[in-house]
């Protein structure tokens, strides 16, 4: 049984008639232990989707329009304000991109990180369980980084701080939004392998969001690929990224540099998301799709299940040789 489900979930910003749809009938699970990767160009609309599962997005201007987001079998969108605390690191945290702009450069990390401890699991909010959770996330000597401030550690450190933060509350579910973004190739390779690492050793879900296919492999039970809002293609991630079936996937596929390749080019995707309340007629990828068909700018395809466990939102989609 899926720990975490969304069902058909609408999130608009403003009302009526100049509603913008941010996310527009997204469904997703997810098992206790699986981590599924959500990918996308900047703007698809993942980070609300991810945002919204712990209800975070200030409402208004956000707008839960409709679905359901199921968290053990009980709906977020219906949770009242104590409720909606609990579950807010106590079952799920999150970790986000640009780890310096979340830390506060005024306090040691070692006292933010006991923070976090004393509003989910105050029993143990000492010294003893900061440093345990630094040597965790494999923070080297972390009996004297307690006492660091956030400008004396690297990118990657400061990154395995809010991880370690975030699993201080012992949540069931680890939401990464963009956690590499801001590191270096080296340092985004130890990041995933620690998420890998503390997945199996602890026995938590991750939903990664990511614009980058080339990371998925190495985490990834399951990936869905959002494009405006929409859910485009949902499979097992290696039968996926091995065969990607939507046009844009495919797209996404081909702009991943490659180690065995000698093209002096990458591959791009021409033009760029569309805006929110701008989208197009019909496919909203047919603008910038490489087998885009008349009728495509005419009707909407829907999301359906073409073979076992692989949805596609594309009546047209291929399979590459």
């Amino acid at each position: 049984m899926p720990w975490l489900e969304i069902r058909n979930l609408q999130i608009h910003f403003g009302r009526a008639a100049k509603a913008l749809r941010a996310v527009d009938g997204v469904s997703l699970s997810l098992e206790p232990g699986k981590a599924l990767c959500l990918v996308g160009e900047s703007g698809s609309g993942k980070s609300v989707t991810a945002l919204s599962i712990a209800r975070l997005l200030t409402s208004p201007p956000a707008v839960y329009a409709g679905g359901e987001i199921l968290l053990e079998g009980r709906d977020v969108l219906h949770m009242r304000a104590a409720e909606l605390r609990q579950i807010r690191g106590g079952l799920v945290s999150y970790v986000f991109q640009e780890p310096g702009a979340s830390l506060n450069p005024v306090f040691r990390i070692g006292n933010q990180i006991k923070e976090a401890l004393q509003l989910h699991r105050p029993e143990v909010a000492t010294d003893a369980e900061v440093i345990r959770l630094l040597r965790l996330v494999g923070i080297p000597a972390p009996e004297a980084r307690l006492k660091s401030y956030p400008h004396e550690l690297s990118g990657g450190m400061q990154q395995r701080v809010m991880i370690a933060m975030a699993l201080a509350p012992q949540p069931k579910l680890l939401v990464a939004d963009e956690p590499t973004t801001a590191l270096d190739v080296t340092i985004q390779a130890q990041i995933i392998e620690l998420l890998v690492q503390l997945r199996q050793q602890l026995g938590m879900a991750i939903l990664l969001i990511t614009h980058n296919l080339g990371i998925v492999g190495d985490i990834a039970d399951d990936v869905a690929v959002m494009y405006a809002g929409q859910i485009v293609e949902r499979g097992p991630a290696q039968e996926l990224l091995q065969r990607p079936l939507h046009p844009y996937t495919q797209a996404l596929m081909n702009s991943v540099p490659r180690l065995d390749s000698e093209t002096e080019r990458l591959s791009t995707i021409s033009g760029s998301v569309p805006r929110l309340g701008a989208f197009p007629s019909g496919c909203r990828f047919h603008p910038r799709c490489s087998i885009a068909r008349s009728d495509c700018s005419q009707a909407a395809p829907p999301l359906v299940e073409m073979e076992p466990r692989r949805w596609v939102r594309c009546p047209y989609w291929t399979s590459p040789a």
